[in-house]
């Protein structure tokens, strides 16, 4: 019996791979994936992650400073 294979998904946009380059990672032994677009909040503003990534809200952003 053929099952279908499940697309990743970007766990801030909800793309998949099909619409836009994922990335793949690890946390808190869960396998994710991020898109390129969606990188900067995961390394910025975290905690727009909580309540899709387990534990975001214990990520402490990075200084964000373009002058």
């Amino acid at each position: 019996m053929n099952r279908p294979i499940m697309s990743a998904v970007c766990l801030s946009c909800d793309r998949s791979e099909s619409d836009i380059p994922l990335l793949q990672l690890r946390f808190k032994g869960e396998e994710l994936s991020i898109c390129s677009q969606c990188l900067p909040v995961l390394i910025h503003e975290p905690e727009k992650l909580v309540g899709r990534m387990r534990g975001a809200e214990d990520i402490e952003p990075i200084p964000h400073d373009h002058e």
